[in-house]
């Protein structure tokens, strides 16, 4: 990692922090993750896992985004469906989620809500008391894009409320976790900077195999031969959003009732009742402008900074 990342991390830090913070989380578990892949949220972290999953000495973990380290009273709130799965909570049911990669030189997961600081708390302190050694991926996309499309997905999940431009205004997390310099402190002040690797999603667009060469000789692992099929595009958003047709489908869609109502029902009988409690539309019909103009203005110096951080000038933003 660039010098500027190893200043950073030793004004930040003094070094790496002795902390007891779940220390003995794991202890040398033959399961227990190595890897992890924080965010940014829309910037490609569900392909990345994709990708990653092929190579013979990587096991990543059967649930993507299992958000084990985030605090437990924060996923309540935040993601409930997530929260009542054991796997965001309970130890065990967490290392299950790598059974049979015992072998494996690393075991991956990727929860963005791990680069969400400050809305996520303590999420760098808690992967680095139990996983002291681990190495970390940060994903990163053009910050004032990646927040337009972090509200898109929020707005289609309910969570949302707020017009487009209302929304980058009056909810910081947006503005938070396009502002990579800071989330990237948050693991400087916990990891050394040989842990952290950055992958630039534009990269990882336009130089798939490329880019992940450079993150295997990273890991000190041997390249990996993807076929096209293995390298396809993954997880492309739609061009159409839904707002909820009743002000009660979010409460019956986060609800325990729907979570197990879904895995009796038939596929076509959920989409029809989706279908019947929500209404779809263009997101081109949405104007960004405004939003967009805002986000520059704020998120340049931002850029600036975690560009200097990392020692590059990123030339697709």
């Amino acid at each position: 990692m660039h010098e500027s990342l190893q200043n950073a991390w030793s004004s930040s830090s003094g070094g790496h922090p002795a902390t007891t913070l779940d220390a003995d989380l794991f202890n040398d578990h033959a399961l227990a993750p190595n890897l992890f892949v924080i965010g940014a949220s829309k910037s490609g972290t569900s392909a990345l896992h994709a990708y990653l999953r092929y190579h013979p000495k990587i096991c990543m973990s059967r649930e993507k985004e299992p958000c084990f380290f985030v605090a437990q009273n924060e996923l309540e709130r935040l993601w409930p469906i997530m929260a009542r799965r054991p796997c965001s909570h309970d130890r065990e049911a967490y290392l299950d989620l790598w059974n049979g990669g015992e072998a494996a030189q690393y075991r991956g997961e990727a929860s963005v809500y791990y680069a969400q600081a400050p809305s996520r708390s303590g999420v760098a302190a808690r992967i680095a008391a139990a996983a002291p050694g681990a190495r970390i991926i940060y994903v990163v996309r053009e910050p004032v894009s990646r927040a337009l499309a972090h509200y898109w997905q929020r707005y289609k999940e309910f969570q949302e409320p707020l017009p487009i431009e209302r929304a980058m205004r009056e909810n910081p997390l947006y503005r938070d976790t396009s502002d990579y310099a800071m989330q990237i402190e948050q693991y400087l002040a916990h990891f050394a900077p040989e842990q952290i690797h950055v992958i630039v999603a534009e990269d990882l667009k336009v130089r798939r195999r490329d880019t992940l060469a450079d993150c295997f000789r990273w890991l000190g692992l041997e390249n990996f031969a993807y076929d096209e099929e293995q390298l396809s595009d993954r997880h492309r958003s739609p061009p159409t959003s839904r707002r909820q047709r009743f002000p009660f489908v979010s409460g019956i869609r986060n609800s325990s009732i729907w979570a197990r109502a879904r895995k009796s029902l038939p596929a076509p009988v959920v989409d029809g009742l989706r279908a019947m409690s929500t209404v779809r539309f263009d997101k081109h019909e949405v104007d960004e402008g405004p939003a967009r103009a805002y986000l520059e203005d704020y998120l340049t110096p931002r850029r600036v900074r975690f560009e200097a951080l990392i020692g590059r000038r990123i030339d697709a933003w």
